[in-house]
């Protein structure tokens, strides 16, 4: 189920709320992957004397052949049968998010995070299937290829490397941000850090917007400090099909605090809950729905000197 899959059913089994979801795992990626003889292209490239002139056409060539791969259909029937039964449950309205969950991902000594993307407010099999491509696609793209270079040099061969996708109930937020369970300004772990701003929570992780900052005493329900971000727009559903759309925030709101004392505590108490599942300092994506806190990942800090 890769990292970020493994932990959010981790998070589930631990009472923690997530948005419901099912995952097709890295069997569907390692056979496309074979059939297209991807690795094979990726390990000529590597073997060449400079391949880092090469990645930007090599990428788009791969990414190219990866979208053109036709779903065998025994995926495509399964992926239906999950898609009704999920809508039976949560709703024929529902939206999804499709999220990539590569193996190598989200662990203590090493993060993949961020070298993949994730795909919202698809609603049809057809979005969801070219969203899954996408995913697939994205562990190809420039920046990726490089990275997957210097994790040769960590040991780590592409062959290794296989990626599931998150499928998973779209949360239409009003508030969303991340949480770090220490203050990752001075690694002080007694301090938590949230960002957050209106909308969805993809304008923070894109760095697209400047959230509204707060630094929370971790031994005692206490906000050290806090500082109102311009928050100049918000990233919410495309009203005229599947993906998002920026608008920008009215004045009397982005120069405002979005978040309550109310919802600092329940992400105060979430922060401590789920540091207390992995047992490790945790880079948290949460979203307030309806007052309701969902925690949409959450993923160890990596490259930490923690003080006191």
């Amino acid at each position: 189920m890769g990292g970020k899959g493994m932990n959010l059913f981790k998070l589930h089994d631990n009472g923690i709320r997530i948005p419901p979801c099912f995952i097709l795992n890295t069997r569907a990626y390692t056979e496309a992957i074979k059939k297209l003889h991807i690795s094979e292209k990726i390990e000529l490239l590597f073997s060449k004397s400079n391949p880092h002139k090469a990645v930007v056409n090599f990428s788009n060539n791969i990414q190219t052949i990866i979208q053109s791969y036709q779903f065998p259909k025994e995926c495509i029937i399964e992926l239906k049968q999950a898609l009704v039964r999920f809508k039976e449950n949560s709703g024929r309205d529902v939206s999804f998010a499709i999220r990539s969950s590569a193996n190598i991902e989200d662990q203590d000594h090493f993060s993949f995070a961020g070298q993949a993307e994730s795909f919202l407010f698809n609603n049809t099999l057809v979005e969801i299937i070219k969203s899954i491509k996408s995913c697939w696609a994205s562990l190809f793209s420039p920046q990726n290829l490089l990275y997957l270079l210097k994790c040769k040099q960590h040991g780590i061969e592409l062959p290794a490397i296989n990626m599931s996708v998150i499928i998973q109930k779209m949360i239409d937020s009003e508030i969303a941000g991340v949480l770090f369970t220490i203050n990752v300004l001075n690694n002080n772990i007694n301090q938590m850090l949230i960002n957050s701003s209106y909308g969805l929570c993809e304008t923070i992780t894109n760095n697209s917007v400047i959230p509204d900052l707060i630094i929370i005493d971790k031994n005692q329900f206490n906000v050290v400090s806090s500082k109102v971000g311009d928050k100049e727009i918000r990233s919410i559903k495309n009203p005229n099909g599947p993906f998002t759309i920026i608008v920008k925030n009215e004045p009397e709101i982005k120069n405002k605090f979005c978040l309550q004392n109310e919802h600092l505590l329940k992400l105060y108490n979430l922060g401590l809950n789920i540091e207390k599942v992995f047992n490790y300092p945790q880079d948290i994506e949460w979203a307030f729905k309806n007052e309701i806190l969902y925690t949409l990942q959450s993923r160890p800090i990596t490259n930490l000197s923690l003080k006191e």
